[in-house]
């Protein structure tokens, strides 16, 4: 038996780095020069994989892979967010501060362009968010659900204040990644965000209270 090409391990290991590799790539150059103005030909010289028949193995079009990227920066922002509280966090402080965490992420590059300018451009509304869904969304869902548990805030239908807090998080980061100013956009979106969160919550400590400057 041929032994060409190695063992069956070995394989799915090169292609994992192979695939990763353009992952990697297509995550710098969909963030500058941007989606729109990067080729296949770009992510298989700037990822090193040699031909476009590599990048084809792994991904249908450049579509495909701007999936891909979006879920992998999607991923990495929920888990220094949402999935990544301090330790001692109370539900309060878990949502507060993840809620925050993503008004921050707004205004970092590849957030800017990936997820909030060219994800819904080139995904669609139903893809992004159903991407979402299984990611965010349900970290603040979960997050929610404790909070209205505990009593921490109101009680009030779980899975629509979620999208409603989503929504307004989603929309500030828009103005954020728009904004001339945006560390000025982020101290005013934020002074929003803790009255919004300020509203739902039933009384509390002040010491428990959180704020980003």
């Amino acid at each position: 038996m041929s032994r060409r090409g190695g063992r069956p391990e070995e394989r799915r290991a090169r292609g994992d780095r192979t695939r990763r590799d353009l992952i990697d790539a297509g995550r710098a150059l969909f963030t500058d020069p941007g989606y729109f103005h990067t080729s296949v030909a770009d992510i298989v010289e700037r990822s090193g994989v040699g031909t476009r028949g590599a990048f084809y193995h792994h991904f249908a079009d450049k579509a495909a892979l701007f999936r891909a990227v979006f879920e992998d920066v999607e991923q990495d922002v929920t888990l220094r967010s949402i999935a990544s509280p301090p330790p001692g966090a109370d539900s309060w402080e878990r949502l507060a501060r993840g809620l925050h965490d993503f008004l921050d992420a707004a205004r970092e590059p590849e957030v800017q362009r990936i997820i909030l300018i060219d994800g819904p451009v080139v995904l669609g509304w139903r893809t992004l968010r159903s991407i979402e869904e299984r990611s965010s969304i349900a970290m603040i869902e979960q997050i929610v659900r404790g909070a209205v548990a505990d009593g921490t805030i109101a009680e009030l239908p779980v899975a629509e204040l979620t999208h409603m807090l989503v929504a307004a998080v989603e929309e500030a980061s828009l103005m954020i990644a728009h904004s001339d100013a945006p560390d000025r956009s982020r101290t005013a979106a934020a002074a929003v965000l803790d009255r919004l969160l300020d509203s739902l919550a039933r009384p509390r400590p002040a010491s428990r209270r959180t704020r980003r400057k």
